[in-house]
């Protein structure tokens, strides 16, 4: 695999090390990587488009990305060319090994959308967009966690008031936010405890996380919440904070401690450090539109996806009429009454 090009985007799921990251941890052992250039003329490295197939044959290639990615784009895509980008989209449909394209998760506020589907036009491709999911998010303008819990619902706030107050007379309650250090990698094994333990499928890709963890801790991104109860974790919560942003990964709590609501606990207690200690300016929870999001953090935003067909190869042609067939009977689809 090439060396892809530094990034300079302070989203850390934009960064060349996700994107290595998710190379080595989170992508089947014969699937193929490949960073296409799409910079200028003079300097056609500077910036690198990531982009994924599963073998060597396979028809279908996609954005370098998962259901751990919350946001996808090329690597200094404000050194993008769109003639570049014009030029490997025209390469990939004349070779005709590609019949489907997908790009996503995609922000379709971002320059990068629009480029994208112009150059997909404009290299023979049939293109379409399709909704990904929503993006809760918060854009602070407050001074401090106390302004910001005094404008969530009174519901939220008296439910973590009185579970908080129940903790605090437990002798063994103890909240700790892990960075780095001596007790990193006992945080980390907590983390993958608790999540054994919680109500969320098996990860499927077991190595990312934990990996993750200490990539960030490197980097100082890592904010890792462990909340324990006599010495045990049962409650723990994997966040970020690059670039005056603070983004939540992963929550879980040991189903057994629910009715302590120990999660709501913990996320109260991780609001506050990263707002009062790491001041940041947007907190943002990534992926989903679960119902708790809207009351933390009540900003909502969307990701889209584009996916492409190549109209020189039997599979993209198919491909294209079923999804626009598709797409045509949703839309005279009758709505429940």
């Amino acid at each position: 695999m090439p060396n892809p090009a530094p990034s300079t985007n302070p989203d850390p799921h934009l960064c060349a090390a996700w994107f290595a990251l998710l190379h080595r941890t989170a992508v089947p052992d014969d699937a193929v990587v490949d960073y296409l250039p799409v910079g200028p003329d003079d300097a056609p490295e500077l910036a690198r488009l990531p982009l994924l197939r599963a073998h060597a044959h396979a028809p279908l290639q996609t954005a370098l990305a998962n259901f751990y990615t919350p946001l996808f784009a090329p690597l200094n895509a404000e050194h993008l060319d769109e003639r570049a980008l014009t030029r490997q989209f025209r390469r990939l449909r004349q070779q005709r090994q590609t019949a489907e394209l997908r790009l996503a998760p995609l922000d379709p506020q971002a320059s990068f959308f629009a480029q994208a589907r112009r150059a997909l036009a404009a290299a023979g491709w049939i293109t379409s967009d399709y909704f990904c999911f929503g993006n809760w998010r918060l854009d602070l303008d407050t001074q401090g966690f106390q302004a910001y819990w005094a404008q969530r619902p009174s519901k939220l706030r008296n439910t973590a008031r009185r579970a908080r107050q129940r903790l605090d007379a437990d002798p063994g309650f103890r909240l700790d936010v892990i960075t780095s250090g001596p007790a990193l990698q006992a945080a980390v094994d907590a983390f993958v405890s608790v999540y054994k333990r919680s109500w969320k499928q098996p990860e499927a890709w077991p190595r990312f996380i934990p990996e993750l963890c200490q990539l960030a801790a490197e980097r100082g991104w890592l904010r890792l919440g462990v909340l324990e109860l006599d010495g045990q974790a049962v409650a723990s919560q994997l966040w970020l904070v690059s670039g005056g942003c603070a983004y939540i990964v992963k929550l879980a709590y040991d189903r057994a401690y629910a009715s302590r609501t120990v999660g709501t606990v913990l996320s109260a207690h991780m609001m506050e450090h990263v707002i009062d200690h790491d001041h940041v300016s947007r907190i943002d929870y990534l992926i989903g539109d679960d119902a708790y999001k809207r009351d933390w953090l009540p900003e909502r935003r969307e990701r889209w996806g584009l996916v492409a067909f190549n109209p020189l190869t039997v599979r993209g042609l198919i491909g294209a009429a079923r999804h626009f067939v598709g797409h045509a009977l949703k839309q005279f689809r009758p709505r429940p009454a």
